[in-house]
Formats: C-alpha cells, structure tokens, sequence
C-alpha cells in the first residue's frame, strides 16, 4: 500500500534567504536618506551614519543562536531542527505562528530540558527552501490544529 506524502517525515533544508537581507538594505538606505533630508549638521549626519552602519555589522555578524540548516518534521508529528553545525534539538511548537503564502514564522522550544530556555525561531521566505517542501510544510501546520470529530454512529 502506498504511504500518503503528508504520511512520510518532510525534510526541510533551509537556505539564507536574500529576501531577507534586500529588506534590511532597504530599511538602511531608507535611514540613511531621512538622515540627509532632515539636514542636520554634518557632524551630526556623519555620526547617525557610523551608527547606523556599526548596528547593522553587529546585527548581521553576531548571532546568538546556531543557525538552522533542517527542520524535520517526522511521522509522528514532532520537530527536529538540525543546526549548522550539526547539533540536533527535539524540539515543539510554542508560542504563536504565523502561516501565510508568503511567509513562515515558527516559535520552537526545547523538548524534555525544564532547566533550558532555549528557544528557536525559524522565519521561512519564499527563498528559503525549495516551493512544494514550503506547501507541504504549511498544510501539515494548518491541519495539525484541527483535529477529526468523533461521532458515534447512529443506530
């Protein structure tokens, strides 16, 4: 008998996306321009620019957490995540998600570490991983919540 695809485990590498970093250009050009046209001294318009620049370096250099290169999700339901350097964390859905065509924002905790508080958040963009592993990811999510009603036949 064949196994329904929603059935098997779904592994789902993920990749840096660029959407990402094409917004926050965007939002630093865009403070950069507001910095100009608010016509500061030039001392001043110089100083928010190193400012600027330094936050970004420090925000895009220094994370905290491990990357994420796999998120598996396995037959019984339950999440894995798989870092970049090969650690792997049990983990569950906590907190809210947000499950749009556009977009995935996952909240993950650690699973069985009551002393931990580690804590994972994955955001999917259309970039980050390949289009019918993002689908099949997203309908799993929405039907996970809706569980079937047990009626008892009539007699």
């Amino acid at each position: 008998m064949l196994q329904n695809k929603f059935e098997r485990p779904l592994d789902l590498a993920i990749r840096v996306s660029k959407l990402f970093y094409v917004y926050f250009f965007i939002v630093f050009l865009l403070a950069f321009i507001s910095i100009i046209s608010a016509s500061p001294g030039l001392f001043v318009q110089f100083m928010l620019f190193i400012m600027f620049l330094t936050y970004g370096i420090i925000v895009l250099r220094l994370s905290s957490t491990p990357r994420v290169s796999k998120l598996v999700l396995k037959e019984d339901s339950s999440f894995e995540i798989i870092s970049k350097n090969k650690e792997r964390f049990e983990v569950e859905l906590s907190g809210e998600c947000i499950v749009t065509s556009f977009l995935i924002w996952l909240n993950f905790s650690l699973c069985n570490n009551e002393n931990s508080n580690k804590k994972f958040h994955i955001l999917l963009l259309p970039d980050s991983a390949d289009k019918e592993q993002l689908r099949q990811l997203r309908v799993r999510l929405r039907l996970s919540g809706k569980k079937p009603a047990l009626t008892e036949p009539e007699e």
